[in-house]
């Protein structure tokens, strides 16, 4: 685990922003468990917006605003929680874990070794 850094345009100036860029297995199972609805695992329902504020809330170190406070976070501007978001997803994407998760449920199929035919059908 790593800290990482950026700036971000703030109303005083340029500020630093620092964030942890790995989290423990137990905090991210945790933070996916909250934001994605399985109980239909045919349409699973996943809360887009649930699983960034969650990352940032347990990231963050280091901000012009109290980290880890869910209130200083939703009160951000718009262009400055964007610009957040924008770098700690980059360690952090979302489509990664789902890929695993989904890899857990129905396991890694290589192609070449499958014993089934794949078709096409129109709608």
């Amino acid at each position: 685990m790593a800290t990482k850094s950026f700036e971000i345009d703030w109303t005083t100036g340029k500020e630093i922003i620092e964030y942890d860029d790995d989290i423990t297995y137990g905090e991210l199972e945790a933070i996916l468990q909250g934001a994605i609805d399985l109980s239909d695992v045919s349409k699973p329902k996943v809360n887009i917006p649930k699983y960034r504020f969650s990352i940032l809330m347990k990231v963050l170190t280091k901000a012009p605003f109290p980290t880890g406070d869910a209130v200083s976070i939703r009160n951000l501007k718009s262009k400055q929680a964007n610009q957040i978001m924008k770098e700690v997803m980059k360690d952090y994407p979302l489509a990664k874990y789902l890929g695993e998760w989904v890899e857990s449920f129905t396991g890694s199929m290589d192609l070449n070794e499958q014993d089934s035919a794949f078709t096409t059908s129109a709608p």
